[in-house]
């Protein structure tokens, strides 16, 4: 049978004295608060990613499946947040299991964003009174998914002792590695505002739109509320904002 990581909490850390001797073992913590992006607390059971990366190569993220991207691996994905951070985590790496999959390379910690969002029926997330998206659960048996990911520490393995990767986990508003650019499909007018519509779009991220006067340099992020949106699950939004004399060139930024 193939041996697999394991982890587990502080409390049981000195089961680490019968491990092996060169198996590669990490623990790590954060004092918190950690926070998504959009800086609304880390919710309880949210996961925790430890990834490996191989000598000469760098993190190149996480996509949306919560896989890691290039050459990177996800060695263990774990629910364990709880009261707005990371408790103690101590993983464990069978020496020959890390010899055949984990050789040398490079550890990161990394926090996910896994929140599956309340929709409207027109596809864009249900907002609460101070503006923020309303998560819920996931179901027992429904797979994962990253909206974004925010890199808490690495660690560098080590097959006696642990390497702390603790610290405060930073808002981060990295999307996933493989969450679609927006893109630009068409734009239209009527006597007073210009109406932008926007595809490739996703729920879990917000798009602005931003003008200029010249191609090479549209720099200005619109005002108002119209002028950003979160995405649609149906890909596709329109953004809003005052025609302006002379007319202007536009872009869609996603955050």
């Amino acid at each position: 049978m193939k041996k697999v990581l394991v982890s587990a909490f502080a409390a049981a850390m000195s089961a680490a004295a019968f491990a092996g001797m060169n198996n590669v073992t990490i623990m790590f913590s954060t004092p918190g608060p950690d926070t998504y992006s959009d800086g609304t607390p880390v919710l309880d059971g949210e996961r925790y990613a430890l990834v490996w990366t191989p000598g000469g190569e760098a993190f190149a993220g996480i996509n949306t499946d919560a896989t890691a991207a290039g050459a990177s691996k996800v060695a263990v994905s774990a629910p364990v947040a709880t009261g707005g951070h990371c408790p103690n985590v101590l993983f464990q790496v069978d020496e020959g299991y890390a010899a055949a999959n984990y050789k040398g390379g490079s550890w990161s910690v990394v926090l996910l964003d896994t929140r599956k969002f309340k929709l409207n029926k027109d596809g864009t997330p249900v907002l609460d009174e101070f503006g923020n998206r309303v998560a819920v659960s996931w179901g027992v048996n429904e797979p994962h998914f990253a909206n974004g990911y925010g890199v808490i520490g690495n660690a560098v393995a080590n097959a006696s002792g642990f390497q702390s990767a603790g610290g405060i986990a930073a808002a981060s508003e990295t999307p996933s590695a493989d969450i679609p650019n927006p893109v630009v499909k068409g734009i239209s007018f009527d006597d007073e505002n210009v109406f932008v519509t926007v595809e490739s779009t996703s729920p879990a991220l917000k798009y602005a739109l931003v003008s200029g006067d010249t191609p090479d340099k549209v720099d200005t992020e619109v005002a108002g509320k119209d002028a950003s949106s979160y995405g649609s699950e149906s890909s596709e939004i329109v953004l809003i904002k005052a025609k302006k004399s002379g007319g202007e060139f536009f872009k869609v930024n996603a955050k």
